[in-house]
């Protein structure tokens, strides 16, 4: 029995009733790297929805896929770990299909020559993403004589026979698992950017692992680990953590993802987390009691923000005296408070302008040291956000639970802090003073945009060795974040002091996953 199903580059978020109540029981999504349309790209919430609706999900791999440079082996390779790293993101499930376009009419040698070999590439990528045999199946999207050739090869599984009944052995081709046919007219809320497609049985589909829940839903586990790694795919192979979860860590799990690994949802320092880990390394939450809060432990809530010496008129721009003191020169700007986002956002542009980053004594590298932290701190103080500068020692802290009013006294009660520390703070601290900790870069760039302040901090691996940190500023029409093809920040929009001192840019792509840092976190103030 035909099932019946369409394809299509729109975003099909709010069309799964819609769909199924016209007969659709599946949609074919795009997987991309390089895409320029934003709703081209199969988006999680997507993928949830429509699977909420009843409505199965498959996906193809595309860029362009229409040049003979498109394809080769070493193409292959890079899409098809491209196409594995969107599949972890996405929740695709383990034994599902992921097709490759051949969105052409090549001729048997160019196949031969150019396809073949890309194939070999794809698969190469997914079985070394996956330890040893890729956890997905893999299928192609083309003419009847690539489907052909490339199933005689042995290198797919499915065959999705494109529209286009005039290229190469299309016509006649009937060894098909999906076939597409030419449509001109619209369908719920995607207008007429859509095609008809027909599966004889099984064709790869799925639906994400864990779309039927909602958070607080799910199989309650804690981590038995020391620390568990949580991931974007389900394999530990070329794929930095997201976060690291400690010992304890109360989890739900959404399902399996893939063989010894699981899908699950996290809370971390307020913010959610979803991502795969190793189902080894989880057990029932019953078996770890929770720990009782130690009873000498002072209320954060008690602890107030240190200063020192606020309104030096030596912590300024074009010196290099008052380092431990927030910046005090005269005529310093400021962020409103309760002002609207508008008026905010033009305030913390002023507000980096007139640090000049770029060109301050102030913040300038010197003597082999580098100065984030103080920029990221004076940035924030302007902003009437506290980011420490100094901040109380272990001692004071004690005295501050006794109910003592102690004094900020440089190596006494309070000591400075380095970006290292400033990691380690915000997820001590950070909530007590307003931070909320975020879990990517599209909600730190909003932020920003909005009027608020964003941060990326990393701790660095070498003891003794300081780490970085970065503001993330608003957008304007001059200067942009980078993002990806589904319309998500790739790269914020960042101002920084360091090795380099800039007004906008980026220390490098993902900087904060280099290899000398342990950790990393995205915190925003609003």
């Amino acid at each position: 029995m035909a099932i019946n199903g369409i394809s299509t580059n729109r975003l099909c978020e709010s069309s799964g009733a819609c769909l199924k109540a016209q007969g659709k029981n599946f949609v074919f999504r795009y997987y991309s790297r390089t895409t320029q349309q934003p709703e081209k790209q199969l988006r999680p919430r997507e993928a949830a929805e429509l699977a909420r609706a009843d409505i199965d999900i498959a996906v193809v791999y595309q860029d362009n896929a229409r040049e003979t440079g498109d394809f080769g082996f070493g193409r292959g390779r890079l899409d098809g770990a491209s196409a594995f790293a969107a599949a972890g993101q996405i929740g695709q499930p383990a034994g599902t299909a992921i097709y490759f376009a051949v969105d052409t009419d090549f001729s048997q040698a160019e196949v031969r020559q150019f396809v073949v070999p890309y194939f070999k590439g794809a698969k190469e990528a997914m079985d070394a993403a996956s330890g040893g045999t890729s956890i997905y199946r893999m299928g192609v999207y083309g003419s009847g004589l690539t489907c052909r050739l490339l199933d005689e090869a042995k290198l797919v599984e499915f065959k999705w026979l494109a529209e286009a009944t005039g290229w190469r052995e299309s016509r006649n081709y009937n060894d098909w698992d999906v076939k597409q046919f030419v449509t001109d007219q619209n369908l719920c809320d995607i207008s007429n950017r859509w095609q008809r497609c027909e599966a004889k049985g099984d064709f790869g589909g799925f639906r994400p692992v864990g779309f039927e829940l909602r958070a607080g839903e799910g199989v309650s586990m804690r981590v038995s680990a020391s620390v568990l790694n949580l991931r974007f795919v389900p394999t530990s192979d070329g794929n930095e953590p997201i976060a690291r979860v400690p010992h304890g860590t109360l989890v739900r799990v959404l399902g399996d993802s893939a063989p010894g690994w699981v899908r699950v949802r996290v809370v971390l320092n307020g913010a959610t987390f979803i991502g795969h880990v190793r189902s080894s390394f989880l057990e029932p939450a019953a078996t770890i009691p929770p720990q009782p809060p130690a009873a000498s432990a002072p209320a954060l809530t008690a602890i107030p923000a240190a200063h020192f010496r606020e309104g030096n008129p030596n912590a300024k721009r074009s010196g290099l005296g008052g380092m431990a003191s927030p910046i005090g020169e005269a005529g310093r700007p400021a962020r409103s408070a309760g002002g609207d986002a508008a008026a905010q956002v033009a305030e913390l542009t002023a507000i980096g302008d007139w640090l000049e980053v770029s060109q301050s004594a102030r913040y300038a590298p010197r003597d082999g040291k580098t100065y984030c932290n103080v920029y990221a701190a004076d940035y924030c103080y302007l902003a009437g956000v506290y980011l420490p500068r100094v901040w109380w020692t272990g001692g004071a802290i004690a005295r501050i639970a006794r109910g003592e009013q102690v004094p900020v006294a440089p190596d006494d009660t309070v000591r400075e802090m380095r970006a290292d520390d400033l990691y380690r703070w915000l997820l001590d601290f950070g909530s007590v003073f307003g931070w909320r900790r975020v879990s990517d870069a599209t909600a730190l760039q909003n932020t920003a945009n909005d009027g608020g302040v964003g941060i990326v901090c990393a701790d660095r691996e070498a003891a003794g060795r300081p780490g970085h940190i970065t503001v993330v500023v608003p957008e304007d029409p001059n200067h942009s974040a980078v993002r990806d093809a589904a319309g998500n920040v790739d790269q914020p929009l960042q101002s920084q002091a360091g090795s380099t001192n800039f007004r906008y840019g980026s220390a490098g792509r993902n900087w904060w996953k280099g290899q000398q840092f342990i950790g990393h976190v995205f915190f925003v103030h609003d």
